[in-house]
Order: C-alpha cells, then sequence, then structure tokens
C-alpha cells in the first residue's frame, strides 16, 4: 500500500504546484513572460534527451504528444483542443498497457507514424477537414450532443481504466499517466490564457523529467527480476551503518539442483517467490539481492534484539511457501517448496561492514553443513 501511494505522491505534488503556479502566473517579472512561452520546449528536449539516454520510447511517445498544441495551432480554439484532449488521454491510456521497446530500434518507424497520424487528425479536427455531423444531434432529446457523450465516455474509460491499473500494479509509469490525463483535463477546461497554458504544459514534462530520473535510480540499484534492491544498494547501505547492526546471509537450498531438474526459468519463479517473503517476513531488517540465490539482510540499531527471532519466521515462511512449477517429466504443473539456509552476524567495536558480511557468510556455510534450513549466528571475533 505504502508503495504504492508513493509512487502518486511526487506527481500529485508537481500537479498542485503547477495549479497554484498558474492561478498566480499573471504576476510574474516581465522577464519571465518572454521565457514562459519557451519553457515547454526546452523541458521537452531536456525529457526527450533523457528517454533517448534511458532507452525509453514510451516516454518518446508521450512527450511528443503532449507537444502538440505547443507545435502547431491555438490553445483557444476550442475544437482543436477538444480533439487534442480527447486523443492524448485515451493514448496515454493505451501506452500504460504498451510494453517498453526502446528507442531506436525496428519499432521507431511505428512510433514515428503513430504519432505523425494523430497529429494529422489533430489539425484536420481543427480545419474541419474531418466531420461527423450525425454527432451533432441531440442525444436522447437532451441538450447535450452525441459527440460530447461520446467524447466524455472516451475521457471517462481513459481515466477509469489507467486508474485501476495503476492500483492493482502501483507502477510509476501509470502513476505518473494518471496525473498527466487529469492535468491534461485541468488544462482543458480552466486554462483561460496561454500563459496558464504553458505553466500548465511545462509541469507535464517536468513530470516525466521526474519519471525518467526515477527510473535511472530504478535500473542502478534495483534488480528487475526479484523488485529488492540490488547489489549496488546494498555497498551504499554498509557505508552508512552505524555502530550497531546486524547482517544476516540467505542461500536457497539444492539451488543449482532444482535448476536442473526443473530449467532455470522455474528457477527465476523460486527467486520472485523467495524474494517476496523477504519482503513480507524481514521488517524491520531490509532485504537484498545479493547475486545469484544468495540475498542479504541487514539490521540497525534498535531492531538488534528482534533479528534472531525474525530470521525464523523468515526461514518457516519460505519453507511455508509453495511455488508452482511445470515438471518436465510428468508433463504438468506441481506445487513445490524450497528452504533456504541463513548464517547472522552482530558488529562488534570497531569491525568493518565487509569483516561483518564475511563473518554472516561463514555462518551461512555452518548452516549448510549442520543440513540446511537452519539459521546459524556466527562467534564474536577472537580480537573483540
Amino acid at each position: 500500500m505504502s508503495e504504492r501511494l508513493g509512487s502518486l505522491l511526487v506527481p500529485c505534488f508537481i500537479l498542485l504546484v503547477s495549479v497554484y503556479a498558474s492561478l498566480y502566473v499573471g504576476q510574474l517579472p516581465p522577464l519571465w513572460f518572454g521565457i514562459l512561452p519557451l519553457l515547454p520546449i526546452i523541458l521537452a528536449s531536456v525529457a526527450i534527451l533523457l528517454a533517448w539516454h534511458f532507452n525509453k520510447g514510451r516516454v518518446l511517445i508521450l512527450i511528443l504528444l503532449l507537444l502538440i498544441p505547443k507545435l502547431y495551432g491555438d490553445s483557444n480554439e476550442e475544437a482543436s483542443l477538444t480533439a487534442y484532449l480527447v486523443v492524448s488521454c485515451f493514448c496515454i491510456a493505451l501506452l500504460a498497457f504498451v510494453p517498453e521497446r526502446g528507442f531506436f530500434n525496428r519499432f521507431a518507424v511505428n512510433r514515428i507514424l503513430f504519432v505523425v497520424m494523430l497529429v494529422s487528425w489533430c489539425y484536420a479536427i481543427e480545419r474541419s477537414w474531418v466531420s461527423f455531423s450525425f454527432l451533432d444531434h441531440a442525444f436522447l432529446n437532451t441538450t447535450v450532443s452525441w459527440s460530447t457523450v461520446l467524447l466524455w465516455c472516451v475521457l471517462l474509460i481513459s481515466t477509469s481504466t489507467i486508474g485501476f491499473a495503476w492500483w492493482l500494479s502501483g507502477d510509476t509509469f501509470r502513476a505518473s499517466g494518471l496525473i498527466s490525463i487529469v492535468s491534461l483535463l485541468i488544462i482543458g477546461h480552466f486554462a483561460s490564457s496561454d500563459t496558464q497554458f504553458d505553466a500548465l504544459l511545462s509541469a507535464q514534462f517536468l513530470l516525466w523529467i521526474w519519471f525518467l530520473l526515477m527510473e535511472s535510480h530504478r535500473m542502478a540499484y534495483l534488480d528487475d527480476m526479484t523488485k529488492l534492491p540490488g547489489r549496488r544498494a546494498l555497498n551504499e547501505q554498509l557505508v552508512g551503518l552505524s555502530k550497531r547492526y546486524a547482517i544476516a546471509m540467505v542461500d536457497v537450498d539444492h539451488f543449482k539442483k532444482f535448476n536442473d531438474t526443473y530449467g532455470h526459468d522455474m528457477g527465476d519463479k523460486v527467486l520472485k517467490s523467495v524474494a517476496s517473503q523477504l519482503k513480507y517476513f524481514a521488517n524491520p531488517g531490509r532485504a537484498f539481492r545479493y547475486g545469484g540465490e544468495e540475498f542479504t539482510i541487514v539490521f540497525r540499531g534498535k531492531q538488534l534484539a528482534e533479528v534472531e527471532e525474525t530470521l525464523e519466521l523468515v526461514r518457516e515462511g519460505i519453507e511455508d511457501a509453495l511455488v508452482e512449477v511445470f515438471d518436465p517429466k510428468k508433463k504438468q504443473d506441481i506445487d513445490v517448496n524450497v528452504t533456504v539456509s541463513l548464517g547472522v552476524a552482530f558488529a562488534t567495536l570497531g569491525e568493518s561492514p565487509d569483516a561483518v558480511l564475511k563473518r554472516a557468510d561463514e555462518a551461512l556455510y555452518q548452516s549448510k553443513k549442520k543440513g540446511r534450513n537452519r539459521v546459524s549466528k556466527s562467534l564474536p571475533p577472537k580480537n573483540s
């Protein structure tokens, strides 16, 4: 729950600040009035460069979508803005369900054609080249036309779909996309001047710059398969530890044999299952993917009294969890469970984190020698 809401916190903050700033944009000094029309272009250029650097093709499409009203047309023309609003909201929701395909590859032409089609569509509506006269008829004898009803249906479906998908996954792209749609609705219905339009649009590009920076952090520090912090995050955590801490090493028992029996893809399912159990049971410690089938849990300060009890809960939780794998011999899915061996070391005064980690690793191998599926505690170093 906290991770899900956390993915929406910064996008909501950017939206609220942009709305507040747009209300007082008229009080800016004359110099800023000259810069403000260029600000969306500058921020969009930064976002495109970052999308290229991190190979994020979906963000490229999204930035080009947001640039459409800035690159041509007049934001005060209702038909143009309405067409842009509906098409953009629908496509943002669609992008939330499209897998990332990268920036420069065989999908690049399709992406470019897709954006060109959207620009052409909005331009044709603005110039009245495209007209559906039957949609101007009243909806069920009301004062509302069919076109208005259909447009609002598209907006409602787009918003609710991406909102529901975000709630289920907590995905940062979907959270940012949801706020983008809300921001576009605000732009379409409440931006009364070009300066307000530029201020709100600039915030959109700022939002996606933030998303790309968060993605760079995720790629650097988060293990892509298990979704746990990786080795780099662990190294930084070890550098900043206080004097009182403990480190536990966790290793999946007979993992090589499991891979040989069921295949590496089934082994990945086991690692994901172990990681999810570590997330759930390791609190108040913090779990990391150390490498291969090994994991690390770091406990700090006042948490030390709970370490051994917590590690037993981790061991039992992993042992009790069933993992569905495909058995190539039986040609069917079966439920299996795995066990882990754990070793823990408590830091002593003046001992380096690397030394504590080494003692935890030695305690882990003591658990292996004693029959696996157990927790072993390292003795303090002799010179302590």
